[in-house]
């Protein structure tokens, strides 16, 4: 099953329920807030899609699928980034 992490070159910073993060290598930063924001932090150990679907739905009212459709591309967002990557 494919986990999502955290790249290593990837530093971030909680701004009240917002989130900058750098990706360091590359020089960009980014702003976070709500939705992207939850998945950001649900990234601090690393996670499956499913979990991070459920913990989405525990905050917010949404369709499971929608929700899982929107999620997986935000992580292929962020993987074409290089602010997270997939493990094993």
């Amino acid at each position: 099953m494919t986990r999502y992490q955290r790249s290593a070159d990837a530093l971030s910073a909680d701004v009240g329920d917002d989130v900058v993060a750098l990706q360091a290598v590359r020089g960009f930063a980014y702003g976070m807030e709500g939705v992207t924001a939850a998945v950001w932090q649900g990234l601090e150990q690393p996670a499956t899609l499913a979990e991070l679907v459920a913990l989405l739905r525990e905050s917010y009212d949404v369709d499971e699928e929608l929700c899982r459709t929107e999620v997986a591309e935000l992580l292929a967002q962020f993987i074409a980034e290089g602010l997270v990557e997939e493990v094993a």
